[in-house]
């Protein structure tokens, strides 16, 4: 699951966002670059990750208030990764290949049921 890695000011142009915004993503978890100085390079997928945050920011919720979410996935990624690392970690590339698919789907049926739980609550709100 490799993907291409860009330089912050491609993730800036690409995002049409400012490099004081990339920062304060990076500094709050949002963006993950590799690397250090002027050597970070951030992955491809970083790219829709600062667009919505920009559209986000119009709403006035900042990247101090978007921990919460980046706290929330990184749990979710955690108990994935306990589940998977065995599988993942192992010589057998058909094991592998099987864990790998069998994570996407259980990625994908955690996120859905993630969503499901957050239009609940905020119905609740709404009421």
């Amino acid at each position: 699951m490799a993907e291409e890695s860009i330089t912050l000011a491609e993730l800036c142009e690409r995002a049409v966002i400012d490099p004081s915004l990339a920062k304060e993503l990076e500094d709050f978890g949002l963006l993950a670059p590799h690397g250090s100085g002027g050597e970070k390079r951030y992955p491809e997928s970083d790219i829709d990750v600062a667009l919505l945050c920009a559209q986000l920011a119009r709403f006035g919720v900042g990247p101090r208030h978007l921990r919460t979410i980046r706290t929330a996935t990184a749990r979710q990624s955690a108990l994935l990764e306990q589940l998977f690392a065995p599988s993942l970690g192992g010589r057998n590339n058909e094991r592998r290949a099987q864990a790998v698919r069998d994570l996407q789907q259980l990625a994908d049926l955690a996120g859905e049921l993630s969503s499901l739980l957050y239009w609940r609550d905020l119905r609740d709100l709404a009421q």
